[in-house]
């Protein structure tokens, strides 16, 4: 800005600053822009050509952004020997729509585990069950029933699954999916929330895509919101993807996406306590008298334990258990808890606690979440950071009210 062509107190308001020239900050830096300024007519063409380094409109990419989004891929793609590349979006359930939405139409098909999230559960029937995309469900520990699904249907599809499973923590063999999917021509889609790249790394297992809530372990201080989509296929994430990604206005705000950053700082430290802690403490409910069963990947009784062994680095921060007793019973634990906080998300540096039938599976038809194993007593654990010695009294007080 050439200050010496402002003759107006008003003009001298209105306009910028000079770009400060500085050292390099050791920092990332919060890009709070919507556009990008032009020198020349040449460097607007570039931009507005996407040409590598040039920035155009928040909406489409912005600095912060892309350095968050880039070093989840980095996270997600390390020890494979490949190049990954990421997409920040304003949430998990962003993440999810803009994958579907840029890979599938009116006719084609998303094969799915019934254990599913409920959110993303809603979403597929409520969202694209509305726009005449099929929604079929599978047993995913059958490669059988995997290879009758898949020759079942002719159309374009994609094969979506989260492991562990929420709530029920039930594992999928991401490499046998995998290899069965490639013969078909068919993507593989994995959501990584739980475990974060810490603990598995799909691509390296034959994924083709992974998806994360970075609300959850990414962040892991519950303070912002949102979510990533990861691609070893360049074409697809920076090209197809991308496209439906600047159209529909799904980007990460760089607010939030530097609060993600300051979060990935401390993941390795984070994810490694807390899946300790979670082990301790799953150990406990299993012995309890008033624990029907747990479900947690590190127990050796747990049914997928092995597979865990192969496929995860630790076995995360999610514990879930039945009790004995009643749906009021359930109830009557999760109000006498002191320290567990009641809280409908998971991932954060504290212990919370929630109860799937009355909350995050209320909308899921309850034939449908019983046949997996969401009853009416199972409850959730997210273990964070306190001694697990305090979490285990809290546990062990709130039972006995029962």
């Amino acid at each position: 800005m050439n200050r010496k062509a402002i003759k107006h107190f008003a003009t001298l308001c209105a306009k910028g600053v000079n770009d400060p020239k500085t050292t390099k900050p050791h920092q990332l830096p919060i890009y709070a822009t919507a556009g990008f300024e032009f020198e020349t007519s040449i460097e607007s063409i570039n931009s507005f050509q996407q040409q590598p380094g040039t920035h155009v409109y928040s909406r489409y990419g912005n600095p912060t952004v892309e350095a968050v989004a880039q070093k989840i891929a980095d996270l997600e793609a390390f020890g494979t020997g490949k190049e990954a590349y990421g997409l920040l979006t304003s949430s998990g359930q962003s993440a999810v729509h803009l994958v579907i939405q840029s890979l599938l139409k009116p006719g084609d098909v998303i094969i799915t585990q019934g254990n599913l999230y409920g959110g993303t559960t809603e979403l597929f029937k409520k969202v694209f069950g509305q726009s005449n995309i099929d929604i079929q469900f599978v047993d995913f520990s059958s490669k059988e029933a995997i290879i009758a699904m898949l020759q079942k249907y002719a159309q374009n599809k994609v094969i979506y699954i989260e492991t562990p499973a929420n709530p029920t923590l039930s594992c999928i063999d991401i490499q046998m999916v995998s290899d069965v999917a490639k013969t078909y021509g068919v993507l593989v889609i994995v959501d990584n929330t739980f475990c974060t790249p810490y603990i598995q790394r799909p691509l390296s297992l034959g994924a083709d895509l992974v998806i994360h809530s970075t609300t959850k372990f990414l962040h892991g201080h519950g303070a912002s919101m949102g979510g990533v989509v990861v691609g070893s296929d360049k074409a697809l994430i920076k090209g197809k993807i991308w496209e439906f990604y600047k159209l529909i206005g799904c980007n990460a705000s760089p607010f939030e996406a530097w609060l993600i950053y300051l979060g990935l700082k401390t993941l390795s430290i984070r994810m490694k306590t807390q899946s300790d802690n979670a082990l301790e403490i799953a150990q406990f409910l299993d012995s309890h008298d008033k624990i029907a069963t747990v479900n947690y990947p590190g127990l050796t009784s747990h049914r997928d334990h092995s597979l865990a062994c192969r496929q995860m680095n630790g076995f995360g921060a999610l514990i879930s258990f039945d009790i004995k007793g009643t749906y009021e019973d359930a109830i009557t634990l999760m109000d006498a808890l002191e320290l567990c906080a009641m809280v409908p998300t998971l991932g954060e540096t504290d212990t919370m606690i929630l109860h799937p039938a009355s909350s995050s599976h209320v909308k899921i038809d309850k034939n449908i979440r019983m046949q997996y194993g969401i009853t009416d007593t199972l409850i959730r654990l997210s273990v964070g950071l306190e001694a697990p010695e305090d979490i285990i009294a809290d546990l062990n007080y709130a039972l006995s009210k029962m």
